[in-house]
């Protein structure tokens, strides 16, 4: 079983791969059986994000320190993330699968190039993170069935570039419509976005130096803020303290060390941070509910 990972950068930002000749945007039908741990860790990504859910059950996390964070959705269901939005993403069931079109926010500069901006202001600058889209709700078919035929286009139909801008007009005039009326009616919720800036800071750090013997000090210096800010930021956004999430985060990096690498179990524990290997064995047997050995058996495949 090959497992994948995101493309993430050490700013936690996600690269989206484009083809040079083609039109700006990336189309993705994933199973999350193929990702560790069946999730998407915490990122963000510039591009505009839209997905609806194929098979199975995935649960969004968006951290913008409110509550009421987590959006569950079903086969039909979909959800617009917007430029910046940090989230994460898991699948509660087996064989679960979610088409994504990502759309640079620059998608619209060349062709309208005078009116790129009244175009794109509304959406990027509406300080709304992400929008749930339920197949049960009238109000949102047609954005969902925008999304749905937009990852339904190939390469193999006539005129498929123009039915690709096309719809990706289309989704984006429903988009707007919909985020003035939220606007209008009061139905966005205010977002924390100095929390938001400090969390993505200290994420950063504990991302770039998680295999040091760090600190919970280090963590609070690496934004500028103080140990008690620290533990107030982690806990208003993603509910956990600093040191269980940096536990996490290792662990969760040397599962992948163990999926694609014939490193030692030895040479992993040291990679992620761990004091020693069987302090590393007994952590990593309580989150994951087996050894590093028999992870490693079930995972690795030997090139």
């Amino acid at each position: 079983m090959q497992l994948k990972t995101l493309q993430i950068g050490t700013d936690l930002r996600e690269h989206f791969p484009y083809s040079c000749n083609s039109i700006p945007l990336c189309i993705c039908i994933d199973n999350f059986d193929d990702y560790l741990h069946r999730e998407w860790g915490c990122h963000w990504h510039e591009e505009i994000e839209f997905g609806i859910v194929r098979k199975g059950t995935v649960q969004f996390t968006i951290y913008n320190g409110q509550e009421g964070f987590c959006k569950e959705l079903h086969p039909g269901d979909g959800i617009f993330l917007n430029s910046g939005c940090l989230h994460s993403a898991r699948a509660l069931v087996p064989d679960t699968v979610i088409a994504e079109l990502a759309l640079p926010v620059t998608f619209f500069q060349k062709p309208f190039e005078s009116t790129a901006h009244q175009i794109v202001q509304p959406v990027t600058e509406s300080e709304i993170t992400d929008i749930a889209l339920k197949e049960a709700t009238p109000d949102d078919q047609p954005l969902l069935s925008g999304i749905q035929e937009i990852c339904s286009i190939t390469d193999r139909e006539t005129g498929y570039e123009l039915h690709f801008i096309e719809t990706v007009c289309k989704i984006w005039r429903l988009l707007t419509i919909r985020i003035l009326h939220d606007k209008q009616t009061g139905r966005i919720p205010a977002a924390n976005k100095v929390q938001e800036q400090r969390m993505k800071q200290l994420l950063l750090f504990i991302h770039g130096h998680y295999s040091e013997h760090i600190s919970i000090d280090d963590i609070a210096k690496s934004a500028s803020i103080s140990r008690t800010e620290c533990f107030r930021c982690f806990h208003a956004i993603i509910k956990k303290s600093p040191s269980e999430y940096l536990t996490e985060y290792r662990l969760s990096m040397a599962s992948m060390m163990l999926a694609n690498t014939d490193r030692t179990l030895s040479d992993i524990s040291c990679s992620c941070g761990f004091n020693s290997p069987s302090y590393f064995g007994k952590l990593f047997r309580e989150q994951c509910g087996t050894s590093p050995k028999k992870y490693r058996e079930k995972f690795y495949i030997q090139e």
